[in-house]
């Protein structure tokens, strides 16, 4: 209703048509490149220390503070309780260095070499 009051009798005349530039990649049909994102070569300051670390050569250890057992008690906790969330953080934390293969050291020795 609004068109007819301001003398537009039709849609075409509504739609302005814009160019639109197409990038040569797309019009040849090569679609989307991938991109290299593993790096595979050192990085190293002057003094010939590795600046980064790939996850390949990363060797990652964590110290459990409590038997798993212990943990899985403090679990069962209160919601209120800083501990409860302690012990979940800490068996979550585990199961990521099952899944990973990290290497795990409990407080008072080695779990796993």
């Amino acid at each position: 209703m609004a068109d007819v009051e301001r003398g537009v009798t039709s849609k075409e005349e509504l739609v302005t048509e814009r160019p639109t530039e197409i990038p040569p990649e797309v019009e040849q049909g090569l679609g989307v490149k991938t991109r290299r994102d593993d790096f595979t070569a050192q990085v190293t300051d002057d003094s010939g220390k590795p600046l980064i670390r790939t996850p390949k050569t990363q060797q990652v250890t964590i110290q459990i503070p409590a038997s798993q057992t212990q943990l899985t008690a403090w679990t069962k906790g209160s919601a209120d309780d800083a501990l409860t969330w302690f012990a979940v953080f800490w068996i979550r934390l585990i199961q990521k260095a099952v899944h990973f293969g990290w290497r795990m050291i409990k407080s008072g020795g080695s779990m796993n070499d």
